[in-house]
This record gives structure tokens, C-alpha cells and sequence, in this order.
């Protein structure tokens, strides 16, 4: 899968870009806030329909506009036509509701999980290092953008869970809020009930999916950290869910359990009704699940270095591609935002080794030292480099 070019309209410093893209290297240079990242983002929401950088689309829009739009031209060797598009367009209208609309072939879609799957991305950006340091919930996020491009089902799941969710607590706090706190009576436990059935019936599905994925992503993490490290280090990654839901025969094939899973969780809910009631907040269930990583038997998070949570971060990322690879049988588009300057030499040459299939799109601000970083890498030595300077919103491509 490749893209063919670029179309953006009030999005972020653009009021209008088109360009034409190279099918191998392309390299955006420029000072720094100068609009680099912005086109890496908007190539990351047409694959994701989400940003790397921010959750409000709000934040996306042009100043003084209430509307952006995005338009990639895109091609695939698996599929019969030569060209496609897919689109993102966000509509802010004082006094009504915000919309966005995804598109493929200039057919909009009524539902943003039927649109994902068409076009895959992956990023490699400073950011990623949140997913080591940060909480459960940045490493949540990655696992439902990783499964969301290669099951639409999961995304719709995941939307769906979370409307069920917000219910549930609903419940709970108006109960809170009724009188002092006491032990429930058996209406109230009914109350609480009913959004049990339908959000361990839609968490069950969220679970064993993220079981069968996160055992890829153990073992292909696991293995890209050892080649970073030279064998030095062990990286373990490992899926923390509701109690009692894994066993070793569930992580075979999660699929074939799934009723037993969702029936557990179930009963978690059920049994939960008092202490969720005195919280007033849902305290089981597949929105407190975590990818666990230990490196040589420690707490990742707490005890690496800064070099060691990025190679683990980096083994992550690798995964994701490798995985979207095998899934969905082509080669995402490949996208890193200031990355080069990030790491080190073992590091970039592990990333390099990663990588040669794609259609890379990268930002820095030294045109010449990617230029000479590529240029002595066996893997794109043959392939023509684009490079395209980016100032103020405006882009002067060099052939």
C-alpha cells in the first residue's frame, strides 16, 4: 500500500495544500513549527480517524474556520482499482453538533468503524515513549489503535462498551446521590443490573481479541528488543486483564472461551454492585486492562533507563507494523515524526532493518543528515529520495 498524494484544506497552519508524493522516501524538512508534523498527523487520521497529538478535532482546524478537511490518493496492489481516496472532514457549527465523516471513493460513510480498515498507517513519533511511561490507559490506546485498523469490528466495540460503561456509572452516582450511603436494596441492585448483561456481553469481545493480539505482540516485541539489545536484555510483555479470565488455555485461542469469559466477568459485576455503588465508578472491567512490561524481571515503567524504555517503546512500534503486515497481507505506510535525532546509532539501525518495504514518510530539521542516512542504507540505496521543504504552511518540493 502506497500514497499517491496529499490534499488539505484549514487543517491546522494549511489553508490549502496539494501535493503530489513519492512512492519510496519522502522527507519534509524544515525549522521547527513550521507544519512538518502536521501533514504526518493528517496522513495518521485518515488510517486511524484518530491524531497522535490530540483528541479534540477542534484543535485541528484552521484559525477562524469551524471546518478542515483531509483527502489522501492511495493505491494497492490487492485491490482491482489503481487509485483510491480516502477522506476525513470535520464540520464545527456554532449551535449545532459537531460531525466528522470519513470517505472512501467520495462515499461517505455513516459510521467512522466501517471506514476503518481501508488504509493502514503506522507512526513512530517522541511521543511513543508515553507507552512505557505513562499509565495503563496510553497503553490501552495503542492496543485499540493497532486492532481498530485491523478489526473495524473491535473499534465499534470499543465505542460501544464506552457508551455502556458511562450508563452504568451514570446509575451509580444518581443512586449516590438519593441519600446517604447504605447497603443497596434489591431495586437498586436491578438498576445496577441491567447495563451488566450488555457490557460483559460487548467487554467479553474486547477481551479475547486483545488476548489473541497481545500474544503476537509478545513475541515479535520480545524478539525486536533482544536484536536491539544483543541479547542483553529481556523483555517481557504481558496482558493484564479482569482476574481469573487468563489461563493458558484461553491465550491458545481466546475465541473458543469467549462465553466463558464474558460469563466471569459477569459475575465480577455482579458481585461488584455494593463497592461500585460506594465509589460510584465501574471497578472491573476491560477499561482497567494493561499491557504489563518487565525488562530482566522489573517493572519496566519504574526501574529502565530512558534508553531502555525507548527500545522497549520501539520493539512495540516494530510489532504493530510487523503485525499489520501479516494481517492484512501488505506493507502499511510508514510514518516518523523526528525520530532519527531520538536515537541512538543501534537503535536507528535496528529501526532501518524494519522497515524496507515501506513507503516512509519522515520529518527533521538537517535535510542532509537523513539525506546521508539513507544514502548509506543497503535497504533504500537504489530508491529515489523526495524531499520537500516546509515553511509556513507552505511546501517547495525538490525533484
Amino acid at each position: 500500500m502506497f500514497l499517491k498524494s496529499i490534499h488539505l484544506e484549514n487543517y491546522r497552519n494549511y489553508r490549502r495544500l496539494d501535493v503530489e508524493v513519492g512512492p519510496s522516501i519522502n522527507v519534509f524538512f524544515g525549522a521547527n513549527a513550521q507544519g512538518k508534523t502536521n501533514i504526518i498527523e493528517a496522513i495518521y487520521l485518515c488510517a486511524c480517524a484518530r491524531s497522535h497529538r490530540t483528541s479534540k478535532d477542534k484543535e485541528l482546524i484552521f484559525r477562524g474556520e469551524n471546518q478542515y478537511d483531509i483527502s489522501l490518493v492511495i493505491s494497492s496492489e490487492k485491490r482491482e482499482n489503481n487509485e483510491e481516496s480516502v477522506a476525513l472532514s470535520f464540520i464545527d457549527e456554532n449551535g449545532k453538533k459537531a460531525k466528522r465523516t470519513a470517505y472512501h471513493n467520495q462515499v461517505p460513510f455513516e459510521k467512522i468503524s466501517d471506514y476503518l480498515g481501508i488504509f493502514h498507517a503506522v507512526i513512530f513519533a517522541p511521543e511513543d515513549l508515553q507507552i512505557v511511561k505513562e499509565g495503563p490507559s496510553v497503553r490501552r490506546r495503542y492496543l485499540d489503535i493497532l486492532l481498530s485498523q485491523i478489526k473495524p469490528s473491535y473499534f465499534y466495540n470499543i465505542l460501544t462498551y464506552s457508551r455502556i460503561l458511562m450508563q452504568r456509572n451514570k446509575t451509580l452516582k444518581n443512586l449516590r446521590q438519593r441519600s446517604k450511603l447504605h447497603s443497596l436494596t434489591e431495586e437498586e441492585e436491578n438498576e445496577i443490573e441491567i447495563w451488566d448483561y450488555s457490557l460483559s456481553e460487548v467487554g467479553g469481545k474486547i477481551i479475547a481479541d486483545r488476548i489473541f493480539f497481545s500474544k503476537k505482540i509478545k513475541k515479535i516485541a520480545e524478539e525486536k528488543h533482544a536484536q536491539i539489545s544483543n541479547n542483553k536484555e529481556v523483555l517481557k510483555v504481558r496482558y493484564k486483564t479482569i482476574s481469573g479470565v487468563i489461563d493458558e488455555e484461553k491465550e491458545k485461542n481466546p475465541y473458543e472461551y469467549e462465553k466463558e469469559i464474558v460469563e466471569i466477568f459477569l459475575k465480577k459485576l455482579l458481585d461488584s454492585h455494593q463497592d461500585d455503588y460506594e465509589r460510584g465508578i465501574t471497578g472491573i472491567g476491560s477499561h482497567r486492562d494493561d499491557l504489563e512490561l518487565f525488562l530482566d524481571g522489573e517493572n519496566l515503567r519504574v526501574f529502565a533507563s530512558q534508553g531502555q524504555q525507548r527500545s522497549a517503546a520501539l520493539s512495540l512500534k516494530l510489532a504493530e507494523l510487523v503485525i499489520l503486515k501479516e494481517e492484512t497481507g501488505e506493507m502499511p505506510v510508514l510514518l516518523l515524526d523526528d525520530v532519527f535525532s531520538e536515537l541512538d546509532g543501534k537503535r536507528r539501525q535496528c529501526l532501518l532493518e524494519n522497515i524496507e518495504e515501506a513507503q516512509i514518510f519522515v520529518t527533521c530539521t538537517d535535510r542532509f543528515f537523513l539525506e546521508n542516512l539513507f544514502s548509506g542504507w543497503k535497504g533504500k540505496k537504489e530508491e529515489k529520495i523526495t524531499f520537500f521543504e516546509v515553511f509556513d504552511g507552505m511546501i517547495k518540493k525538490f525533484e
